[in-house]
């Protein structure tokens, strides 16, 4: 196999700032969720911040799992667009700096960007503006290069434009059809509110595990408990993840199910906290971790990320958590 992981997504510019709940309130922002924003409203958004310390680096929720699996040993590479500006330029070479095989295309529009606000309670709120994002077709998509990887990674934000979701279709029939095992993530709660029954059609046809969040989860499959909405998951998929904050994780592969508990955290900032856990987890897999070192692997690596503003640890950061990753597997 060329690639371990081969993500598919939207490659962002994430603009940080840390922001009382009043900032939230009247904005009219509900927090912890990602809005899609316009141009203008993203601009507006920024000027409101005046005075407040915005940091800037390359985000994206998949690129954020990907430099992990690619920090912790693993093969990867990224496909999505950028706009041919100074931002496009520097996401690409941040990328392949890091590890990543950069499959990105690029345009003449503008590179989009997220607003992340972080609020004293460590919750983060995004408004995405997509930019060039938008504008990935099928075309943009390597296939060769897919075909020869062992994991295929989407999240949910790739259904936004209808150009987003043929690219996203193509690969995952690619996928299948070449035997790439399928994980994907849920994204975000807003995400599956707006493409509920796309979702349901992708995990039953495509996805071989799945990532989600308790509230993710429990919207997706219309349940009131983690328990039943772990049920109806696996009804689609043959595995999945659901991590559920300060109250731990809970996986199931096959007939194994587990729970994981949280490791103790002073959490600062919750942006890319999933994006961690997926990539210690996939890691584990690649690295043919069982699943219950998988789970403990994602749950410590997300641990780490929310203990820092920002989403990605930067470091050795194997040796960091070699405690973890090499501890004898039950």
């Amino acid at each position: 196999m060329k690639f371990d992981v081969f993500g598919i997504e939207n490659p962002l510019i994430d603009l940080l700032a840390k922001v009382p709940d009043e900032f939230l309130v009247r904005n009219e922002l509900k927090k912890n969720h990602m809005l899609l924003v316009d141009e203008s409203r993203h601009r507006f958004l920024l000027e409101s911040l005046d005075g407040v310390e915005v940091r800037l680096e390359a985000g994206g929720s998949c690129a954020n799992t990907l430099l992990g699996i690619s920090q912790l040993g693993g093969r990867t590479a990224y496909c999505g667009k950028v706009g041919g500006d100074e931002h496009g330029r520097t996401y690409i070479s941040s990328l392949e700096a890091a590890g990543v095989k950069s499959y990105i295309s690029s345009n003449g529009s503008v590179t989009g960007s997220t607003v992340i606000l972080v609020t004293p309670d460590a919750a983060r709120t995004m408004n995405t503006f997509l930019g060039a994002c938008q504008e990935l077709t099928p075309e943009d998509v390597p296939l060769e290069e897919l075909k020869s990887s062992h994991i295929m990674y989407i999240t949910g934000y790739l259904w936004d434009t209808e150009g987003q979701k043929e690219a996203a279709t193509l690969a995952l029939r690619t996928a299948g059809a070449e035997g790439v095992h399928v994980v994907m993530s849920l994204a975000d709660p807003f995400c599956v509110v707006r493409h509920k029954e796309d979702f349901r059609d992708i995990l039953d046809r495509y996805v071989d595990f799945v990532f989600a969040n308790q509230e993710e989860a429990l919207t997706l499959t219309d349940t009131d408990n983690t328990h039943e909405a772990m049920k109806v998951l696996r009804q689609w998929c043959s595995g999945a993840a659901i991590t559920m904050g300060a109250n731990g994780a809970y996986v199931t592969q096959g007939d194994e199910h587990i729970y994981l508990d949280p490791y103790p955290v002073n959490a600062v900032d919750t942006t890319g906290a999933g994006d961690a856990f997926a990539a210690g987890f996939m890691y584990g897999r690649i690295s043919g971790a069982s699943l219950f070192q998988c789970g403990r692997q994602g749950s410590y690596f997300a641990s780490r990320v929310i203990q820092q503003v920002g989403p990605r640890l930067s470091g050795d950061i194997r040796r960091e958590l070699a405690e973890v990753l090499d501890d004898q597997r039950p």
